[in-house]
């Protein structure tokens, strides 16, 4: 392996998702309702799986459904289903018990708009 040290700087400007990446700094779940066949998708699809390119945001109680996980070098990830959606997602499982099957969105940490879900009970009580 070679070894060497790479600075990036950079912006990205988030688009049409806006509201999508506003969501995830905030801890909330915003999805897109398409306007053809009211398929909700999170994260949001710019074209439904039927072709439609208009929706709208809609926002998502936040509540997943764990339905896989996995354990690697840099901490837990899932496949989730997000209640009210009809997409599932991969994201980053935060402190969740393996014996937990759901849990809640989570708040990014210093203000970066990144997906990860949190215990469910911890989230209730804070």
């Amino acid at each position: 392996m070679i070894s060497h040290h790479l600075d990036l700087d950079y912006a990205l400007n988030p688009g049409w998702m806006a509201p999508y990446v506003a969501g995830l700094s905030a801890g909330k779940a915003v999805a897109r309702r398409c306007q053809s066949c009211a398929a909700t998708s999170f994260p949001p699809l710019r074209v439904c799986a039927c072709g439609c390119l208009e929706g709208e945001w809609t926002d998502l109680p936040g509540t997943a459904q764990i339905l896989f996980r996995t354990t690697g070098l840099d901490g837990d990830f899932g496949l989730v289903h997000f209640d009210g959606a009809a997409t599932k997602t991969t994201l980053r499982l935060q402190a969740i018990p393996a014996t937990e099957t759901r849990g809640v969105i989570a708040a990014s940490v210093d203000d970066l708009p990144v997906l990860c879900l949190t215990a469910l009970a911890e989230e209730q009580d804070g």
